[in-house]
């Protein structure tokens, strides 16, 4: 079907953009536009026997739209759809009732995946607030349903939290990080409780010069890290990653109302998917060098660089 090497295996979900927080290093626009679960659902309906085998959600904050997340799990329960997770701030409930009811609510809808948990400086969580709802999670779920994810920027690299946090659980941690950029993995975990946390460096919008200021370029990996997804947007535009450059038009391949291989098809055509996937980004350099464009510096991040192409 398609001659990009673009294979779709997950189908991820941003229900909505609305979230509590208003983190500094977000990149998504707030818009007061929410999907529809019935859209979802005829869209899932045209993903059987594709290449799709899994669903996940994310946003804004997932869990501020649960009628949409039970419609679509029962869904997927139903069709033998696999779950990935569920994408988190972890502090959206207001009561410790509402926190238990919500998470029950998923449990009887059948989901099993994973909950990602976004924890770092940014988002700026207290950490009695995030004992809770790890409590919550552990109580309901069980000890190895969370992943925690870290953006890690020079003025985070403090782990301090996440000690405390494992202290909370009578947890050990063990740490592979970078002692210069805190890049790497921490792993929480004890005879029942098993949580890994990747932390990741901070990513900035190409105009951005901080994006920049590496000494070397971004090792290309077609993709395969955030790509082989299909993205959508709560407007229902559909992208092919879930790294913040899928913001852009140039990489919309369709709309939830179209159908799977009709989104497949329109992708096949689409210029930037062929660039990700088959030749790779770190070709548009050199192309980009020949046409009189000067870059700000080199860059490292993949998705910077993507966005880069996009606005040019």
């Amino acid at each position: 079907m398609s001659k990009t090497n673009f294979f779709p295996e997950e189908v991820i979900f941003a229900a909505s953009n609305e979230c509590n927080l208003h983190c500094p290093h977000c990149f998504i626009t707030r818009k007061p536009i929410k999907l529809s679960s019935q859209d979802a659902i005829h869209f899932l309906e045209s993903c059987k026997g594709s290449t799709i085998r899994q669903i996940g959600f994310s946003g804004g904050e997932p869990f501020l739209q649960l009628d949409f997340l039970l419609d679509v799990i029962k869904y997927a329960v139903d069709n033998a759809f696999m779950f990935d997770r569920i994408m988190t701030n972890g502090i959206w409930w207001k009561t410790k009732e509402e926190l238990y009811s919500t998470l029950q609510a998923l449990r009887d809808a059948g989901y099993d995946g994973k909950i990602g948990l976004s924890f770092d400086s940014f988002h700026g969580q207290k950490i009695t607030q995030l004992k809770d709802f790890c409590s919550a999670v552990f109580e309901i779920f069980d000890g190895t349903t969370l992943q925690m994810q870290s953006v890690v920027s020079k003025f985070s690299l403090d782990i301090t939290n996440l000690d405390i946090l494992a202290r909370e659980f009578d947890c050990t941690i063990e740490k592979d990080l970078d002692k210069t950029t805190g890049i790497g993995t921490i792993i929480i975990k004890n005879n029942t409780i098993f949580i890994p946390i990747e932390r990741q460096p901070q990513s900035f919008a190409s105009k951005d010069t901080r994006a920049w200021k590496s000494d070397k370029w971004f090792k290309d990996d077609y993709c395969e890290g955030p790509g082989q997804v299909l993205y959508i947007h709560p407007d229902g535009n559909i992208a092919p990653c879930c790294g913040f450059a899928n913001e852009n038009e140039k990489l919309f391949i369709g709309n939830i109302k179209q159908d799977f291989d009709t989104v497949m098809h329109q992708s096949s055509k689409n210029e930037m998917i062929k660039t990700c996937f088959k030749d790779g980004l770190s070709k548009k350099i050199k192309e980009l060098k020949k046409q009189g464009i000067e870059f700000p510096g080199k860059t490292e991040d993949i998705c910077a660089f993507c966005d880069f192409v996009c606005n040019h």
